[in-house]
């Protein structure tokens, strides 16, 4: 769950609020770790990164140039890019990494096997169901949030950094199971 610290939830009092939700390895075979993943999304430590690599980082990338005015018509053009192209996108490469590098990330350990019928999958398409905008009579996000300025209408309208699952209604059982592996999380932490 990646959280935004300048958006406050509006049902837990001053939290920030969950911008967006994801994981690894659902479908069978899916070897990617959550630590590559999280890395891939945050970008280097030089600020660089790579949006053909996170589908995370392209939506926020279309919405800084959105927001910013600026042009770039190779963003998100094919799976690689020459270094004359990842030069030209530097900037905004960079600027993504700023703004995923000040979100936070609470983690939920769900250890199952790769699936499309994991657990994990269940988990997250369930929480983005239960925090889109889309089955709310509210509008989550400020009107400050970056996402606001998103190309895409699935983004701003279910203030998630999400595309899929925004518009389903969560399951009866997902608030059970989601507390049972939170439980498990919190108490293997502690050890």
């Amino acid at each position: 769950f990646f959280v935004d610290f300048s958006e406050k939830s509006l049902v837990s009092n001053g939290f920030p609020r969950i911008v967006r939700v994801g994981t690894h390895a659902v479908s069978k075979g899916a070897k990617t770790t959550l630590w590559n993943g999280l890395k891939t999304h945050k970008g280097t430590n030089q600020g660089g990164g790579n949006h053909r690599g996170s589908i995370f980082r392209l939506h926020v990338g279309n919405a800084i140039i959105k927001k910013e005015g600026l042009i770039c018509d190779t963003w998100g053009v094919g799976q690689n890019a020459t270094q004359e192209i990842r030069e030209k996108e530097k900037k905004i490469e960079q600027l993504v990494s700023e703004y995923v590098g000040q979100l936070g990330v609470i983690v939920i350990d769900v250890d199952d096997l790769p699936s499309a019928v994991s657990a994990r999958a269940f988990i997250e398409k369930n929480s983005i169901a239960l925090l889109s905008s889309l089955n709310s009579s509210f509008n989550f996000s400020t009107v400050d949030w970056l996402g606001n300025y998103s190309p895409r209408n699935e983004i701003v309208n279910s203030c998630l950094w999400n595309i899929n699952h925004i518009s389903h209604n969560y399951e009866e059982d997902f608030m059970k199971k989601l507390w049972e592996y939170a439980d498990k999380t919190i108490i293997n932490y502690k050890r």
